[in-house]
């Protein structure tokens, strides 16, 4: 198979011309179709063009071909950008110094408070819904918090640079807490109490994981099932890294280990990944205006503070 080359020297077979070109990657993009067919070509630069020759007899085979080939690039779907990854630390910094703060609060008010934002299932049920809010922001001691926030700073830094500050603090908080809500009704048979943000966290994840597989079936290039399965196996693998709990001997999965309360990590994936579908389809993420990021990042404060209201009063 010949390899498309430039010279001036003139063969000894007759040449015909079979394409002019401005650019030399081109005319060897064209030249590569005529080398498929195992026939050989010739690229000569005549002034600041880059002429395609094949020997006379090829001729009309190589027009037809290329002829086809443009046809093709013509149909060519335009790739789909990468969106940019612009991180906003300002914000990921005060995300954790929020929660920091949060949990020296929690260390300074009287216990019987700390209780009352606790997801306690049975209160729950009893109409109690914001503690599916308030459990998010207590931790039961500082490994616990060091532990969540060590996946935090990850998971608030690509959230935040997909979906916005305002948009991506909202849909974090209201997955989390449809995690926690869902939790509930796993354990309808048990007393069950729980708190940390580890729920919203893996709620992060799945946001991500959603808005990923909402981007990908918005294309339609990025329709196959391997290019579908890729969002959600990321999601999944990184529940089984940083919240799973293994295996039991006989082969099931531990859903409770010591405090790490797996169904809740599980369920805020599921809801992140349900509202980040949403939010993505929606319009809701990184693009739309400041002042709407603006809102949208006052109301999930508004939703914290009225939860702890609602808790305390």
């Amino acid at each position: 198979m010949s390899e498309p080359i430039i010279h001036d020297e003139t063969p000894s077979a007759p040449l015909a011309q079979v394409g002019r070109y401005d650019r030399l990657q081109a005319a060897r993009e064209r030249g590569l179709v005529i080398a498929a067919m195992d026939r050989p070509h010739w690229i000569a630069r005549q002034g600041r063009e880059y002429v395609l020759c094949v020997e006379e007899g090829d001729r009309e085979r190589a027009l037809a071909a290329l002829a086809d080939y443009e046809q093709e690039e013509l149909t060519r779907p335009a790739p789909v950008e990468a969106e940019p990854l612009n991180i906003p630390i300002f914000a990921v910094v005060m995300t954790v110094l929020g929660l920091i703060f949060l949990f020296a609060a929690q260390n300074a008010i009287p216990a019987a408070w700390v209780d009352r934002g606790v997801a306690d299932d049975l209160r729950i049920r009893a109409g109690e819904w914001w503690r599916t809010v308030t459990a998010l922001t207590l931790h039961g001691d500082s490994e616990h918090l060091v532990s969540n926030l060590s996946l935090g700073i990850f998971v608030c830094a690509f959230v935040y640079s997909r979906l916005g500050v305002g948009v991506g603090l909202m849909a974090t908080i209201l997955s989390g807490a449809l995690g926690n809500a869902l939790n509930v009704w796993i354990h309808w048979y048990q007393p069950h109490r729980s708190i940390g943000s580890s729920t919203a966290l893996f709620a992060g994840l799945g946001l991500l994981a959603g808005a990923e597989l909402a981007a990908r079936l918005s294309h339609e290039r990025t329709r196959g099932m391997w290019s579908l399965i890729v969002p959600l196996g990321a999601g999944l693998t990184f529940l089984s890294i940083f919240g799973g709990g293994g295996v039991n001997r006989d082969g099931s999965p531990v859903t409770e280990l010591g405090r790490v309360d797996v169904w809740a990590h599980l369920l805020g994936l599921a809801a992140g990944l349900l509202l980040g579908v949403g939010f993505y389809f929606l319009g809701l993420r990184r693009g739309i205006s400041a002042h709407t990021q603006f809102l949208f990042g006052m109301a999930a404060a508004g939703l914290l503070a009225g939860a702890w209201w609602l808790a305390l009063r």
